[in-house]
């Protein structure tokens, strides 16, 4: 690679971890093209997105992490079910049509965008979830109940989506975790911020450990690059207010949803 196509590489990968990380994304599916016009071959590129999202996530995590938006009980609680859930749908992806799931894939996401749109009121539990084994949390500021009853199930079953279609399951969690078990936003964002990093481990192991060819050099630079990404893209966040936050929260579902609808296209 060379250092021309190195230096606009990492640009992209700064500008684009900025706007992912101020809503608790890795970004990888954006990596991923970046990689392959800058001259990778997929499965480095694909291997090399996950080491990118891993330490993007730590750096958004540090600034989250300090201002006391992180929930780290909420976190641990659903974070291994999410990679149990992501390696059972990731096993039975050879059954069932993966064009199918893209498509209502990006409807769910779609849907979700819109009503994050709608104004609500924060940590709200929604009337028609119902509220079994509630878990009262206190995370800084932040007072809130959640149904674990529900979310244990939902988030297997969004690890298990994620699994299937080879996503990130932080597209799921984060609006599920906003618009039906009423998290906060800004707690939701720093579990998610968190969640991509742990969930993206398994994926990056496991390529590793199959013999992937990955340059370790040229994935520290690029990891470079999203670091700083994700370290002013948690300023920002933290700086802007939460209806604007869900309006870019919106805008990032509804692009990843045209962006797989546009692959499905392409093929």
């Amino acid at each position: 690679m060379s250092v021309t196509v190195m230096v606009i590489s990492c640009l992209a990968v700064m500008a684009l971890a900025i706007p992912f990380s101020m809503v608790g994304q890795g970004g990888g599916s954006t990596y991923v093209p970046i990689l392959l016009m800058a001259g990778m071959a997929m499965h480095e590129a694909s291997t090399t997105s996950l080491f990118m999202i891993m330490v993007a996530s730590i750096s958004a995590t540090l600034v989250f992490g300090r201002k006391k938006t992180v929930d780290w009980k909420l976190l641990l609680a659903i974070a291994p079910l999410a990679v149990l859930g992501s390696f059972a749908g990731g096993f039975a992806a050879h059954w069932v049509s993966a064009v199918i799931l893209k498509i209502i894939f990006a409807l769910v996401l779609t849907i979700a965008a819109f009503f994050m749109l709608r104004p609500v009121t924060e940590g709200r539990n929604p009337d028609f979830m119902p509220q079994w084994f509630s878990w009262n949390r206190t995370c800084g500021e932040y007072q809130y109940r959640i149904s674990m009853g529900m979310l244990i199930p939902a988030v297997m079953l969004a690890g298990f989506i994620a699994g299937m279609i080879g996503v990130g399951g932080g597209l799921f969690v984060l609006p599920m975790l906003i618009l039906l078990f009423g998290c906060p936003t800004r707690i939701a964002i720093g579990v998610s911020t968190s969640y991509v990093g742990i969930t993206a481990l398994p994926g990056f192991l496991g390529h590793i450990i199959g013999g992937v060819h990955f340059n370790i050099w040229y994935a520290l630079i690029l990891a470079v690059a999203a670091f700083i990404g994700a370290r002013l893209g948690p300023i920002i966040s933290l700086r802007t207010s939460v209806s604007k936050l869900r309006v870019v929260l919106s805008i990032v579902l509804i692009a990843l949803a045209v962006w797989m609808v546009v692959k499905l296209l392409i093929g």
